[in-house]
């Protein structure tokens, strides 16, 4: 209470919500008998401190240990990604899924620059170029986040570069706003020291957020964000954003290394500062009329929106070219699903011998709309050493332009034995693909439960991995699928060999060879993707997803 009786603002989920009923009609009184100046009102709410809680660079503490202490405090922050880090599956940052679920508890989700790149750094001595790629930077990661349904509105400048000008005038603030965010962040501004104690309400300026300056060395002190908070609203009050990077959690097999990285929070140090913040108004709590928003509430945007469902894409990928492939998948199995599939052909061995499928079989496949891609001609290991630069780029284009030849438009590749390296990578986009798998890299212990649509790499399209070389069983294809849809969807690539059947006569040494699937399993595995499977997932070729279709 003050010294007229007003209660101070109500603090409800980070906002402010004045008293309603009686207390209302009382102010209004009190305006009437001339016992209140018409100005308190401004004073009350100028005087009203306003904490955000920003964390940057999409680091796996902030969702492990920062998450479940902005739970359990109520309080929502602002978390800047680079959107190109998450897209690469990187265990040291977070994955889609994970923002989905920040998203979903209240938080706002920013940009921070597709690559993180410092927008200052002149990365092209033809300005225009120079210009031209940090747009792109900028806007492909703001492009990404608004398709993912993020609704992005604020952005956090690279290694906090903002003040950089082009010959013409432009400017990387206007690069910014051109992109459609409505505020760019900085680091540094003010201190409790003064003579600058905050950001002012609205920002000074809306495109360099000013925050607190900590200590340039060693980890963010208790004191340091309380000393922060207090002179501000001991000097009018204002804004206070202040900056996290790593949140290291005692007990942890990392906290040595988390706490020696820059300006790091203990996860303690920081949910002490929450429960200080929650208390504000109280004894040994903050300032009375405090309160935490994200800088999307600050700045007036719209409340977020619901983020639209996030089904799995299922494509079904068979390797070698075999002849079970067509008379058991497509023709027993596929076809009768109404479903389609891509099929990686060596071209050398096509119509070989009665094990092998051939062209004709392949024109079948392509005029029911399967895939058909390359796989090299004689099915060689591409980073093979005894192979010169020469020789794989024939075994690469070679293949590729057989199938043009049979009328077989192949865009796609995988990699024999899921072998590659950048060398192999240039001569596969080369030769005219546009896109090449490998084995692996989808794992839930990433934790990567999908490739992203689209792909972080699209000549290294990550797929589920088993290491086991036996007969594949319905849960192993059935598993990544419910994971990822679970997880915030995506694309589920699976790689398939020899498709073997009972009723054949080379049945037993079918299913001991390379990773097997039986008829009937991949029949039920159909079944289930037809009837049982997650809400909204789809079966596409890695054509019709890399084309958008």
């Amino acid at each position: 209470m003050n010294r007229l009786g007003w209660r101070r603002p109500l603090h409800i989920r980070g906002s402010l919500r004045w008293p309603s009923g009686l207390a209302q009609i009382a102010v209004i009184s009190l305006f009437l008998l001339g016992l209140l100046p018409s100005s308190a009102g401004v004073a009350q709410a100028a005087t009203n401190t306003v904490v955000t809680l920003t964390f940057h660079d999409a680091l796996i503490t902030q969702y492990t240990n920062a998450r479940p202490i902005l739970q359990a405090h109520n309080m929502n922050g602002t978390f800047y990604l680079p959107s190109g880090w998450l897209n690469r599956g990187s265990s040291s940052y977070y994955a889609w899924w994970q923002a989905d679920d920040l998203y979903k508890d209240g938080n706002e989700i920013g940009g921070m620059g597709f690559d993180h790149k410092d927008l200052t750094q002149v990365y092209n001595t033809d300005w225009t170029q120079d210009y031209a790629y940090k747009k792109q930077q900028v806007c492909d990661d703001f492009n990404l986040l608004a398709r993912r349904g993020y609704d992005p509105r604020s952005f956090a400048y690279p290694a906090a570069a903002y003040n950089y000008t082009f010959p013409d005038g432009s400017t990387v603030r206007g690069i910014v706003k051109a992109c459609g965010y409505m505020s760019g962040r900085t680091v540094g501004g003010f201190s409790p020291s003064g003579p600058t104690y905050a950001e002012t309400l609205p920002p000074k300026d809306a495109y360099a957020i000013r925050t607190l300056s900590n200590p340039s060395t060693g980890p963010v002190q208790l004191s340091t964000m309380q000393n922060a908070v207090t002179a501000a609203a001991s000097n009018g009050g204002g804004w206070v954003p202040l900056t996290f990077n790593q949140v290291c959690r005692q007990g942890d097999a990392n906290y040595s290394t988390c706490m020696a990285s820059s300006k790091p929070v203990d996860s303690a140090v920081l949910s002490q500062f929450l429960d200080w913040l929650g208390n504000a108004g109280q004894t040994g709590g903050a300032p009375s009329g405090t309160v935490v928003q994200t800088v999307r509430q600050v700045m007036g945007a719209p409340a977020p929106p619901p983020l639209p469902p996030r089904p799995v894409t299922v494509s079904l990928t068979f390797d070698d070219g075999t002849i079970g492939q067509y008379t058991h998948a497509f023709q027993r199995a596929l076809a009768p699903h109404g479903m389609n599939a891509t099929f990686f052909v060596p071209s050398g061995v096509i119509g070989s011998d009665p094990s092998y499928m051939t062209w004709a079989q392949l024109s079948t496949l392509a005029a029911n709309r399967n895939e058909i891609g390359g796989h090299t001609v004689h099915h060689v290991v591409l980073t093979d050493p005894s192979l010169t630069y020469d020789q794989k780029k024939a075994e690469v284009c070679d293949d590729r332009q057989a199938l043009l030849q049979h009328g077989l438009d192949g865009v796609s590749f995988a990699y024999p034995e899921a072998k590659y390296d950048t060398t192999v990578k240039a001569i596969v986009r080369d030769c005219g693909y546009q896109a090449a798998r490998r084995a692996g890299g989808v794992d839930p212990t990433l934790p990567n439960y999908a490739e992203t649509i689209p792909p972080a790499d699209p000549y290294t399209i990550r797929t589920p991995y088993r290491a086991a070389e036996t007969e594949l069983q319905l849960s192993d294809l059935t598993t990544p699928i419910t994971a990822a849809a679970s997880h915030g969807g995506g694309w589920i690539v699976l790689v398939l060999h020899k498709v073997c059947s009972e009723s054949d006569p080379g049945f037993g040494s079918c299913i001991k060879d390379f990773k097997p699937i039986r008829d009937t399993t991949l029949n039920s595995f159909l079944d289930w993707l037809r009837d049982s499977a997650p809400p909204g997932t789809t079966v596409k070729t890695l054509r019709q997803v890399m084309s958008g279709g």
